[in-house]
């Protein structure tokens, strides 16, 4: 069977790349360009590899899923110590305010690519890359190359946070290292679900390159999965509510005020009845918010045709809600993210009120732009503090989880 693959690109942090390369993110599916010059296979001898899963294509009329890339795992024993007070005092003095945003960053989203950093921090991708360089010697961080077969083509390289840096990061918010060291320990040896939570924190790193030169738009909030995890845990335990748990939360300024956004990342892989379980645990948590149609729920599809399924998943799911106090769901595919972006008219709603199915020309249909997706409440917060615009490091020191 032929093997699908979608993503082209050099991630070499080796290789002077000019900052106005379109070049195709791993982690994000959204940037375009042409391929880059493959490189050579030349990962080092005492590095370990994590094989994820090759998935060839399916049959006819199946979501494709596409081949997935080998992360490279370099893990110096350094990485993993505690450091001392001298050497505490060394690395706060070496590194500057933008260095502890992107290892903040680093310890709330778990995974991100250097493509990804380029786009929230830095002007340039070769820029970036050498100040990762600068934090990866401190070890302060782990750089790990990722190549995609069959073949050897690279990509951007993977950046996780290590548990030195982790408690460096704890250390300047005053927090408990153990707890921050153990996330990133975790992180670190359970990865394989890597490639969907790049694509995943794609979305919202896309959707903050967007808004960068919108004056009246903004990516206020940026909550990851394993943050809206604990949350919705301890919130179903308290009330007993069912807890789902999105690939992450946002707060999109616009105009008209806030849109809170979920976006749930699917990549096909999922039966639809554990998508209908997802979309019940929705209804049964926002069933007790007053203003629960004012929650947007995104559905990120890979093909029309999965997109379609969804939808009627959803909607033959309202014969059970008891209430008609309920989330909004939204649905669009990634080719649609990838030629358009996100900001886009890509995004249809399902209808839940109506008594027939969704139309199957869904091609048809007029299509939404993110910014006009339900408000929540008037906005009183400066686009300039969004994240992603000119040094908003300097005025969000705690990152995109706190205001």
């Amino acid at each position: 069977m032929d093997e699908v693959q979608e993503w082209t690109g050099d991630g070499d942090e080796d290789e002077k790349v000019a900052a106005g390369d379109d070049a195709a993110d791993f982690a994000s599916p959204f940037a375009t360009g042409a391929s880059l010059r493959p490189a050579s296979q030349e990962a080092k001898a005492e590095a370990k590899t994590l094989r994820i899963r090759s998935i060839a294509r399916t049959d006819e009329g199946r979501s494709p899923v596409p081949t997935l890339p080998s992360i490279l795992r370099d893990i110096p024993p350094q990485a993993d110590t505690r450091p001392t007070q001298t050497e505490m005092t060394r690395i706060l003095r070496s590194v500057t305010q933008r260095d502890m945003l992107i290892l903040q960053t680093l310890n709330d989203y778990r995974y991100l690519s250097t493509q990804q950093i380029r786009q929230l921090f830095f002007p340039s991708l070769r820029s970036a890359q050498m100040r990762l360089q600068i934090l990866k010697d401190l070890h302060l961080l782990y750089s790990w190359k990722v190549i995609q077969t069959p073949g050897v083509i690279r990509r951007p390289s993977l950046i996780v946070l290590s548990p030195r840096g982790a408690r460096v990061v704890a250390g300047w918010r005053g927090h408990d290292e153990h707890a921050y060291a153990v996330r990133a320990r975790e992180a670190r040896e359970h990865c394989y679900h890597a490639h969907h939570d790049l694509e995943a924190n794609g979305f919202f790193v896309d959707l903050a390159a967007a808004t960068r030169d919108i004056p009246d738009h903004g990516l206020l909030m940026w909550w990851g999965e394993e943050h809206m995890r604990r949350l919705r845990e301890a919130t179903a335990k308290k009330h007993r509510w069912p807890a789902p748990t999105p690939d992450g939360r946002a707060t999109l300024i616009t105009p008209a005020g806030r849109v809170e956004l979920e976006l749930e990342w699917d990549r096909g892989t999922e039966s639809l009845s554990r998508v209908a379980a997802k979309v019940a645990a929705y209804v049964g948590f926002y069933k007790n918010f007053r203003n629960a149609e004012a929650s947007n729920v995104l559905f990120a599809l890979p093909t029309h045709v999965r997109e379609l399924d969804v939808r009627h998943t959803i909607w033959r799911s309202r014969a059970r809600w008891a209430s008609d106090v309920c989330c909004t769901f939204w649905t669009t595919t990634h080719r649609c993210l990838r030629d358009y972006g996100p900001l886009a008219a890509v995004w249809l709603r399902v209808d839940l009120r109506s008594s027939d199915p969704p139309d199957q020309d869904i091609l048809a249909r007029l299509r939404s732009r993110l910014s006009v997706l339900n408000v929540s409440d008037a906005n009183d917060r400066s686009p300039r503090d969004c994240i992603g615009k000119p040094r908003w490091w300097d005025r969000r020191p705690g990152g995109g989880q706190a205001a």
